[in-house]
């Protein structure tokens, strides 16, 4: 198929943007909340329900979504997400009552678990080895952009007459998306056979990896540091601060470009050093700035804007190392194998949130708590993973992997994208 004479780039730059759909789907229409509040005449509270339905659906739809990309392949998957989250995004666009708005960002969200699970398994058919890596990280640290963006971009559409411009938006931006399905060659060759439910199934088959199982509880968990800045930094910078909106912007703004560095940072500087290593000390380092920010976080915004940066950077610079690991540990259920990813950092984001909320002395407090113990405890169990998986492990194409999948495994090495993607010059 070549309705596009698109190459490996242009694939890379696809699949980040939709990858980044779900930052852009919630950043994009928070500065409209207080609007939509106003409008259909209820509390914050009921608006903001909008937003957690969101979260909760996405996170679920993955463990679906993922296994039917390995029965029934990527493209069709793509496109089923593609179309909820057009329709989904006109009917918002369009919507008369809060009930329906909520509805809408229901089908939004299942939208969005098609596109998150299914572009991720398309990275994992498409390249191998470092070249993987290197896409990874491009993706990344283009997804990380949209946090940066989307609230000032929401900010602009707000000066329209109404709020729902938001919406038709986003409407736009799947879109664009669609465009580029019709692009985008099929990359999964290997289907799961049986029903729908043994593909169901197959989610259960992943988590009984023992190799994939563990090093997924320690991903996720580390991920809950930054979801604390999330929930807590306009409290933080706008109320104990006393800080304008405004300002906070700048201050958000400023940790997601250490967001954006941390990946490009780990590609160009410190890919080469012992991943054993690596992963330790990005996870002790956030250990370590979370202890910081209890003795000095309240000295004042900058003091800590620039202690909470570096737990930023560190996570960032994680995910490709420890995405490309969780991947590599199984050489078949891709689809499955992504959704996992995606459900767990979403599943441990929430319980960050939820710890959060507990009745800390401040936010402050509560953040580099926070931060302090899932550094410790993530360096500790990696330390602990590491020594004791080192026997049922080996290293193909510069990873670890679990023996049991490198015995059916084939070669990984730095190879060009499979031939299905984005058909065109390499």
């Amino acid at each position: 198929m070549r309705a596009l004479a698109l190459g490996s780039n242009w694939l890379i730059v696809y699949l980040a943007f939709l990858s980044a759909f779900v930052p852009i789907s919630t950043d994009l229409y928070l500065p409209a909340l207080p609007g939509m509040s106003a409008y259909f005449g209820v509390k914050a509270g009921l608006t903001n329900l909008s937003l957690s339905l969101f979260m909760l659906v996405y996170a679920l739809s993955m463990l679906f979504w993922g296994p039917f990309s390995d029965k029934y392949g990527r493209k069709p998957i793509l496109l089923a997400g593609l179309i909820l989250f057009i329709a989904a995004s006109v009917w918002l666009a369009l919507c008369p009552s809060l009930g329906q708005l909520i509805a809408g960002r229901c089908l939004q969200a299942l939208g969005s678990g098609a596109l998150s699970s299914a572009s991720l398994a398309v990275v994992k058919d498409s390249y191998r080895g470092r070249t993987m890596e290197n896409a990874l990280t491009a993706i990344q640290a283009m997804v990380a952009l949209a946090p940066m963006l989307a609230p000032v971009l929401g900010g602009i559409l707000l000066t329209l007459p109404s709020w729902r411009g938001i919406f038709w938006a986003l409407a736009g931006c799947g879109g664009l998306a669609l465009l580029g399905w019709f692009a985008l060659g099929e990359t999964c060759k290997q289907r799961t056979p049986g029903s729908v439910a043994d593909a169901l199934g197959r989610v259960g088959h992943v988590l009984s990896h023992r190799g994939f199982r563990s090093l997924l509880l320690v991903v996720s968990a580390g991920s809950m540091a930054f979801m604390a800045y999330l929930v807590t930094s306009s409290y933080i910078y706008e109320e104990i601060f006393r800080v304008t909106p405004q300002s906070y912007s700048y201050f958000f703004a400023a940790n997601a470009v250490a967001s954006v560095l941390g990946p490009l940072v780990y590609i160009r500087f410190l890919r080469e050093l012992p991943k054993r290593w690596f992963i330790a000390f990005c996870y002790a380092a956030t250990g370590l700035f979370g202890v910081l920010i209890i003795f000095f976080g309240a000295a004042g915004p900058f003091v800590f804007a620039l202690l909470f940066a570096p737990v930023t950077m560190c996570g960032s610079a994680l995910r490709p190392a420890t995405t490309m690991l969780l991947m590599n540990q199984l050489d078949t259920d891709t689809g499955s194998v992504a959704a996992l990813i995606g459900c767990a950092a979403l599943f441990f984001g929430g319980l960050s949130m939820l710890l959060c909320s507990l009745p800390w002395s401040d936010f402050i407090l509560a953040t580099g708590g926070l931060s302090a113990l899932v550094g410790l405890i993530c360096a500790a169990g990696w330390l602990w993973l590491d020594k004791n998986q080192a026997a049922a492990w080996t290293i193909i194409g510069g990873q670890k992997v679990s023996a049991e999948t490198s015995s059916r495994s084939r070669k990984v090495t730095a190879i060009k994208p499979a031939p299905g993607a984005f058909p065109g010059k390499r």
